[in-house]
């Protein structure tokens, strides 16, 4: 596993937090739905914070990444950084109507699925109610009420869940208790994740139709069917 000492490059502040951009080695920035795990070495951040890129991969350093970020975090700070990690998110390759929606969050962490659905010449759809700043023109923005019609006619469903919502799937689909998602559907599943997989602490575990998983490990990309 790569690790590096990364510059933070700028900061802003979004309504979900504080965002920002790193100088990060091309070959160490996770995939959509992967993350790195980053400390800034300061006594003050007492757990190493997870880093969700939130841009394309477009081959070079800088690197958006998610908020929230640890408000006490300054720019032009270093960061230790370790990953890639965990599992992402799997866009199959001849998926033409992708679906994208974030429960609760902000749409940072689903941008880079964005990015690379329209890449393969994918039709876009992000239910949002306020649609993201930098959202590309090609993409169909509607409002979160209309999202359970999406696993009637999307190729692929991409969701972004807290820990715990992640049971309530099925009411937020509207898909009836038993049922399985008739489209082919993934979740990022948003935990604390302090040991990025090395200590197995059981923070982040989660329970599925597989027993229980660790989302650092095993997620934080699930099936959705997977999910009870």
């Amino acid at each position: 596993m790569a690790e590096a000492i990364c510059d933070i490059v700028e900061l802003r502040m979004t309504e979900a937090g504080l965002a920002g951009t790193i100088l990060c080695p091309v070959d160490m920035q996770p995939a959509p739905g992967q993350y790195l795990l980053a400390h800034s070495g300061s006594p003050d951040d007492l757990l190493p914070v997870p880093l969700f890129r939130a841009g394309p991969a477009d081959g070079r350093p800088e690197m958006a990444v998610a908020a929230p970020l640890p408000p006490a975090w300054q720019a032009a700070s270093r960061l230790h950084v370790r990953g890639p990690l965990g599992s992402g998110f799997h866009l199959p390759p001849d998926a033409r109507s992708v679906a994208l929606a974030a429960v609760d969050a902000s749409e940072d962490r689903l941008m880079p699925l964005v990015h690379q659905a329209l890449a393969q010449g994918a039709s876009v759809t992000l239910f949002t109610a306020q649609v993201p700043a930098g959202l590309p023109f090609q993409v169909e923005a509607l409002p979160p009420a209309v999202l359970p019609e999406a696993v009637r006619w999307a190729d692929y469903l991409a969701l972004d869940l807290p820990a715990g919502k992640a049971a309530d799937w099925r009411s937020i689909l509207r898909i009836p208790p038993g049922a399985r998602c008739p489209c082919t559907a993934e979740v990022l599943v948003r935990a604390p994740m302090p040991c990025g997989g090395r200590a197995l602490c059981g923070v982040c575990s989660l329970r599925t139709r597989s027993g229980w998983k660790l989302i650092c490990r095993d997620g934080p990309v699930f099936d959705l069917n997977e999910l009870e």
